[in-house]
């Protein structure tokens, strides 16, 4: 069996980078906040949870949140609360609409743990 992902996979990640350079709310997306306090993101949501759904995020953002790539904001060291808001936005598809597919299985605490986990880095 490959490790290579099936074609329509990687395409569907192509179209969600081309989703999130393309969201036009560029101010929004990269505005990066102060770092987080990691003891207050840690009472919202389980960082190590966090860094176990933050799997599918690397692709874009960074395997430590800090992305290589100009069209896709680093989202290390966000307050949870700027991270919440982003992900509920796209969740109910206000921008992003491939990312609304992305997330729509996150729950709330799925959300808070990824809070969690994004505020811990730097």
């Amino acid at each position: 069996m490959s490790a290579t992902p099936a074609p329509h996979r990687v395409a569907v990640m192509f179209l969600a980078l081309i989703a999130i350079a393309l969201a036009g709310h560029p101010a929004i997306l990269l505005a990066g906040g102060k770092p987080a306090d990691p003891e207050a993101a840690a009472a919202d949501g389980a960082a190590s949870r966090g860094a176990e759904l933050a799997a599918l995020c690397t692709s874009c953002h960074g395997r430590d949140g800090r992305s290589n790539i100009s069209r896709f904001p680093s989202i290390a060291g966000l307050e949870p609360e700027v991270f919440t808001a982003r992900m509920q936005a796209l969740k109910a598809g206000e921008r992003g609409h491939l990312l609304k597919r992305m997330t729509r299985d996150l729950s709330d605490q799925d959300i808070a743990d990824l809070a969690a986990h994004f505020a811990t880095l730097e």
